[in-house]
């Protein structure tokens, strides 16, 4: 993990980290939900699981730039800025409306 300094492998790290995440905890989500026959409904609305799940995965993108910054591999750590300020964008673009309405 993070061998080599370079923006390329920051790159990779940065695009893989939030979406991995964002679908590990969906799984988790969901197999909490389908654990509990009884529950009327769903633990989250769909909108509020799914931005919460989206920006907490992008937030773990911290963890290999933290990784990266102790190593002081600082393209790595550009690599991993520059995919994480485009989802941060996007996240923005999509779930705009329910913050700043």
């Amino acid at each position: 993990m993070l061998k080599k300094n370079s923006i390329v492998e920051g790159l990779i790290w940065g695009v893989l980290v939030p979406i991995v995440s964002y679908f590990i905890l969906m799984w988790m989500i969901e197999g909490l939900e389908s654990m509990r026959d009884e529950m009327e409904g769903q633990l989250f609305s769909d909108g509020f699981r799914k931005r919460t799940f989206a920006i907490v995965a992008i937030g773990l993108n911290s963890i290999p730039m933290n990784i990266a910054f102790k190593r002081k591999q600082t393209d790595t750590m550009r690599g991993i800025v520059i995919p994480t300020f485009i989802y941060v964008g996007v996240w923005l673009y999509v779930f705009g409306d329910y913050i700043f309405a």
